[in-house]
């Protein structure tokens, strides 16, 4: 995250690859295009294809490598300075900007039904809306539905599928605000950034580390004691 903006895109050593929903970021390794004789920046712009980006924030384009970034459907920032956290700072910045201006802005929560008394409310990461046999999710962000879970006196007493609102870039809060919403006290996921554990925390629910390919697995996994929160020290990658 220290590390400082090429001024070279094609020929930088490293790209820093982020993804701003679950805040990780890793290092991929451009030691291929640094080698290169010509094509160095096209070539660049078809790995960071094949990595899904988005947007790049560099120093310099050259003609070639924007038509190979244009052509992959890329924006880039040039004249871009500073060091990695300061760049992506920045881009949240303008993306939560951006956002408060979108329609999306106002998020309507569709109710849930109440919680069962006295019990604990789960939500579940789920691909599908078929209850405790839906597979879960690997995102918690991005999922289809959430599957929610009451449990009360280590049964199962109620269970709700919801659909998931939608994810917009730097909006890791919308997943926070739509199980504060419907009264969740835990969340269960495959791995979580920084930033939206902090948000889970901050209002209360507590997330957990899942396992299980389907809710019922995770249910009774939990049931069995075997979920653990997750610590601030083992949020996925290393920065934003």
């Amino acid at each position: 995250m220290d590390s400082p903006v090429d001024s070279r895109f094609g020929r930088a050593p490293f790209f820093m690859i982020a993804n701003s929903e679950t805040m990780e970021v890793y290092a991929f390794d451009n030691a291929k295009g640094v080698a290169a004789g010509n094509g160095a920046g096209a070539s660049a712009a078809q790995l960071l294809s094949e990595e899904k980006v988005e947007i790049v924030y560099t120093g310099k384009v050259g003609p070639k490598a924007a038509e190979a970034l244009e052509k992959a459907g890329i924006k880039f920032v040039e004249e871009t300075s500073g060091t990695v956290e300061e760049v992506l700072s920045s881009a949240m910045r303008e993306a939560l900007v951006a956002r408060a201006d979108s329609p999306q802005a106002d998020l309507e929560i569709p109710p849930s039904r109440p919680v069962a008394a006295g019990a604990v409310r789960m939500a579940i990461p789920s691909d599908t809306a078929d209850g405790l046999t839906a597979t879960r999710s690997g995102h918690f962000g991005k999922c289809a539905y959430y599957t929610l879970v009451d449990i009360a006196d280590h049964d199962v007493v109620a269970v709700q599928c919801m659909q998931n609102g939608g994810h917009v870039v730097g909006g890791c809060s919308v997943p926070v605000r739509l199980l504060k919403g419907w009264d969740v006290d835990k969340v269960v996921v495959a791995g979580i950034g920084g930033r939206p554990l902090a948000g889970f925390q901050q209002e209360g629910i507590e997330v957990c580390s899942g396992q299980g390919n389907t809710v019922q697995e995770t249910v009774n996994a939990y049931l069995q004691g075997q979920l653990s929160p997750i610590r601030q020290d083992q949020v996925c990658g290393g920065g934003a």
